[in-house]
């Protein structure tokens, strides 16, 4: 890992409890990279190149939101705190 570009709160909801989330910015990988890697069962679906449009489309709204932090946190060279995906500074 190199380095921390979110740290996020993650509200309760319904049986699951609060959380943090971490977001690090781990280097450049190729589709090369991806193709190579192994998941065990049930735990990753699928793994895949988006911008962050095509991402946001996919995932949850918070979770888009942490990703467009993290993207900007990583182009500021900043560590950005976020609740709910929502960067808050």
């Amino acid at each position: 890992m190199e380095r921390l570009l979110v740290v996020g709160y993650v509200r309760p909801h319904n049986h699951r409890p609060e959380g943090v989330v971490f977001v690090f910015d781990s280097g450049v990988i190729a589709e090369r990279d991806v193709a190579g890697m192994t998941f065990r069962e049930g735990e990753i679906l699928s793994a895949g190149f988006y911008t962050l449009q095509e991402a946001a489309e996919r995932v949850k709204p918070s979770l888009a939101d942490r990703l467009a932090s993290a993207l900007a946190a990583a182009q500021e060279g900043a560590t950005v705190l976020c609740e709910q995906g929502r960067r808050l500074f």
